[in-house]
C-alpha cells in the first residue's frame, strides 16, 4: 500500500474526503484499488489517499503523477467553494466585529459574488477567470507533484498571498456596498416617514424629466409653486453640486401628491432616481406611456437649473 498524496488543514476535511471518494470511484472498475484515511492530530486534520493495488503492467509512477494532478484539481475546487467562505468570515470577524451574524452572512455572500464576478460575461472576464483558476491549480500541482503533501493553511499563507489579498479586498468592498445599501434603506425609510406625515397638497403632480433637470406641473398643466419648492430652487442656484435627482425627490416629498406621473423622453429614465421615487411613493407612482404633453417638455432643450 502506497501513500499517493496527503492533505493537511486546520479545518475539518469531511467534505473534501467525500469529493475524493466520489471522483475515484470510477477507477475501481479498471482494477485500481484506492482508499482514503482521515485523521486528526495536534489540531491538524489530515487526509491521505492510498493506492492499495493496481493492474499488472500499469506504471505506478505514472498513476501516482496522474492522481496527484487530479488531487490538485479537486483540492482547488474545494478551496474556492468551501475554504473561501471561511476566509471571508474570518476576515469579517477580525476586522468588522461590530456586525452581527446575519449581517456577516449577507456581507459574506456579497464578497463571494465579488470574487466570482458572476455578472461578468465578457471575453475579457472569461480569460481573467481562467487565468485566476489556472494560477491556483498550477501552484497546487507544483507542490503535490514534487512533494505529495500539502498543508492548505500554509500554502495559502506563503505560496498564494495574492489570493488572500483578493479575498480581503473583496470583503472590504462588500462591507462598503452593504453599508451604502443600509444607509440608502434608512434614507428611504425616513423619506417615507416624512411623506406619511405630510398633508397632500396636490392630487396629481406630473414630473417631466428633461436633459439637465425637470419640471413639475399640476393636473391643469400649471407649474407647481410653493414656498418650499421655491426655496429648494434657490438653494440649487447657490449650490451647483446638488444633483437635480436629489432636488426632484425632495420636491416631491415636500408636495406629497396623492399620485406622481412620470414623463420622460427616454424609455428608461435615470434608474437610481426612478428606483428611489418608486421605493418612496410605491403605488402612488405611475409611468406615462406617452402623451401629447410629453413632447414639448421632454424633447426641447431644458434649462440647466431646476425650474419649478
Amino acid at each position: 500500500m502506497s501513500a499517493i498524496l496527503s492533505i493537511g488543514a486546520s479545518r475539518n476535511l469531511d467534505g473534501l474526503n467525500h469529493r475524493f471518494m466520489q471522483e475515484i470511484r470510477a477507477l475501481a472498475g479498471e482494477g485500481w484499488r484506492l482508499s482514503m484515511r482521515q485523521e486528526r492530530s495536534n489540531g491538524v486534520h489530515q487526509l491521505t489517499l492510498f493506492l492499495e493495488d493496481h493492474p499488472e503492467g500499469e506504471s505506478l509512477d505514472e498513476m501516482t503523477l496522474i492522481l496527484r494532478q487530479f488531487g490538485a484539481r479537486v483540492l482547488m475546487d474545494w478551496i474556492l467553494e468551501v475554504w473561501e467562505g471561511e476566509l471571508i468570515q474570518k476576515r469579517l470577524r477580525a476586522e468588522y466585529p461590530h456586525f452581527h451574524d446575519r449581517e456577516r452572512r449577507q456581507i459574506g455572500d456579497k464578497a463571494a459574488h465579488i470574487l466570482k464576478r458572476k455578472e461578468e460575461v465578457s471575453k475579457e472576464y472569461i480569460m481573467y477567470r481562467i487565468s485566476h483558476d489556472q494560477r491556483i491549480l498550477e501552484r497546487l500541482v507544483e507542490v503535490l507533484v514534487d512533494y505529495g503533501r500539502i498543508h492548505v493553511d500554509g500554502f495559502l499563507r506563503f505560496r498564494f498571498q495574492d489570493y488572500l489579498q483578493a479575498v480581503d479586498d473583496a470583503v472590504d468592498s462588500a462591507v462598503d456596498e452593504y453599508t451604502m445599501e443600509k444607509e440608502y434603506n434608512e434614507f428611504i425609510h425616513l423619506l417615507r416617514y416624512f411623506l406619511d406625515i405630510q398633508e397632500s397638497r396636490l392630487e396629481v403632480v406630473h414630473v417631466y424629466l428633461c436633459p439637465g433637470g425637470f419640471r413639475l406641473l399640476d393636473e391643469g398643466g400649471n407649474p407647481v409653486n410653493n414656498e418650499v419648492v421655491d426655496g429648494i430652487s434657490r438653494d440649487y442656484l447657490e449650490h451647483d453640486e446638488i444633483s437635480f435627482e436629489d432636488l426632484l425627490i425632495s420636491a416631491l416629498v415636500t408636495v406629497a401628491p396623492v399620485q406622481v406621473v412620470l414623463h420622460s423622453r427616454e424609455e428608461k429614465p435615470v434608474s437610481e432616481t426612478l428606483n428611489t421615487i418608486r421605493a418612496v411613493f410605491g403605488d402612488r407612482l405611475h409611468r406615462c406611456p406617452g402623451c401629447e404633453r410629453c413632447q414639448p417638455y421632454t424633447s426641447v432643450m431644458a434649462p440647466k437649473k431646476m425650474q419649478p
